[in-house]
């Protein structure tokens, strides 16, 4: 009865990893002739694990992927791709977040881009850094739509694409955008600028750019705070990679 009162108390204090390997332990017998130490090490291993796990599918969600399988693991380095598998490893490990700066994935139409970005995405969500994936055309028409509900809804939406540690936008200026679009683009990119990472998606080259954003200042301070320091991923591929799914 006592543990039955201490496995509930432990589930409406959330504790319910911890609660979870006590069961456990009192239906093993061989828990039994380990020392109190030894025991509460599991149960706190058994706690700390669950939140860790709950964390990343928390922040996996929250980033709204469209392919939530992709990963690192089963990127496919052949090689006409020219993928430098070092190079991505690397990235992997999240150490240019924590630096700030960016990567520009570049590549054809199916070659691949959007999988790596939501794989290098995937990688940092396993770090507990909060991610967003997003389309360009998606981003821009949310930030249009929070400002004819509110200001207030606009300045929240924009904080937030400024401030999200890890923001990864696909389908990156493959249309021309207006004015408007062109100075809410430039004040995200602009606060993010040696303060977050951005991954940007595209299938052009930066010189690109420029001639899809009708500021040109604009454009070209845009561009600079993207490429600045940035690592470049360039895929070459014959062959659509979606047939693969990577």
């Amino acid at each position: 009865m006592l543990l039955n009162e201490t496995i509930y108390k432990l589930k409406q204090l959330k504790l319910s990893g911890f609660a979870e390997a006590l069961d456990e332990q009192q239906r093993i017998q061989s828990f039994q002739e380990m020392s109190f130490e030894e025991r509460l090490g599991l149960l706190v291993d058994r706690e700390f694990s669950k939140r860790k796990s709950n964390k990343i599918k928390r922040l996996i969600s929250q980033a709204k992927f469209q392919n939530s399988e992709a990963c690192v693991e089963n990127i496919n380095y052949h090689s006409e791709r020219h993928l430098k598998k070092q190079q991505i490893l690397e990235l992997a490990s999240c150490q240019y977040i924590h630096h700030a700066r960016n990567v520009v994935i570049l590549g054809a139409t199916g070659a691949g881009k959007s999988y790596l970005g939501q794989a290098l995405g995937q990688a940092a969500c396993r770090l507990g850094i909060a991610t967003r994936y997003v389309q360009l055309a998606d981003m821009l028409d949310e930030l249009t739509l929070a400002k004819e509900r509110s200001l207030e809804a606009f300045t929240k939406l924009k904080r937030f694409y400024s401030n999200v540690r890890l923001l990864i936008i696909d389908e990156w200026l493959i249309f021309k955008i207006n004015e408007e679009d062109c100075q809410n683009l430039l004040q995200i990119i602009d606060r993010r600028s040696r303060k977050h990472s951005t991954i940007i998606i595209s299938q052009f080259r930066p010189d690109e750019w420029i001639s899809q954003i009708p500021i040109q200042v604009a454009a070209e301070a845009i561009t600079d705070r993207l490429i600045s320091q940035a690592y470049e991923i360039v895929i070459e591929s014959k062959e659509s990679m979606r047939k693969q799914n990577y």
